[in-house]
């Protein structure tokens, strides 16, 4: 019994024929794949490299041609402008003139007599009151012309009385008085008779401008009498210096 279990065993461990041509295919199909891989990459070491072909160029053939000239242009000739055709005139001769109608003066009717009428007789007034005549007023006699000294006189009567009354109306600057200075600026102005102020400005101005608005401002602000009796009743033109200062009332 113990020989006859050791042959069964080892008959067990043996391989089948049809696996070993198996194993033999697939180790034959292995090698054969091995082998065509190597002979491709020596073949692509040996191979000398292939020139690249160029593209072949191609070539245009351009042929110049030259092109007729154009034709000149023609201009047509203006066409000559039509003549109207002379009028044709008819020559008539004028009929003869009529004769002019007489004129036949009638004669003169003779004079007939004139009738003569009655006239009333004209009432005689019983009285009549004749009215007494008004006596003549003569006009007193015209006052003789002012000279040109009482013009003068009279004038600087007046300007006498305007010159206090804008020194009355000035105000010194603050500015002027803090710094003690001072200025005279020329002021003209014009004057109705009633003492009215028509316009005022400065024709001769001071350096400082706080001088000239002082000044300016002393002019406009008086009420001026009316002029003297004497005097020419018409607008008149004054000019006036004021001072302006520190010390200045």
């Amino acid at each position: 019994m113990t020989t006859t279990m050791s042959s069964a065993t080892n008959y067990s461990l043996m391989p089948e024929p049809k696996e070993r041509h198996f194993k033999y295919a697939v180790g034959g199909a292995v090698s054969v794949e091995v082998l065509l891989v190597l002979g491709l990459v020596w073949y692509g070491h040996i191979r000398p490299p292939v020139n690249a072909v160029k593209p072949k160029e191609h070539v245009i053939a351009v042929q110049m041609v030259t092109l007729p000239q154009p034709p000149a242009k023609v201009v047509p000739k203006p066409l000559p402008k039509p003549v109207p055709p002379k009028p044709v005139v008819h020559h008539v001769t004028p009929p003869p003139p009529r004769p002019h109608p007489k004129v036949v003066i009638p004669p003169k009717p003779a004079p007939t007599p004139p009738v003569k009428t009655a006239t009333p007789p004209t009432p005689t007034p019983k009285s009549v009151v004749t009215p007494a005549p008004k006596p003549l007023v003569t006009p007193p006699p015209a006052p003789p012309p002012m000279s040109a000294e009482q013009a003068a006189s009279l004038m600087g009567r007046y300007v006498g009385l305007l010159r206090p009354m804008i020194q009355q109306n000035l105000h010194v600057p603050a500015e002027l008085r803090a710094m003690g200075m001072s200025g005279k600026a020329t002021v003209e102005f014009e004057i109705s008779p009633t003492g009215q102020l028509l316009w005022a400005k400065i024709i001769r101005p001071s350096p400082l401008s706080a001088v000239n608005r002082a000044a300016l401002a002393a002019v406009k602000d008086g009420g001026f009498p009316p002029f003297l009796k004497k005097m020419p009743k018409q607008n008149t033109v004054f000019q006036i210096d004021v001072e302006v200062g520190a010390g200045s009332s």
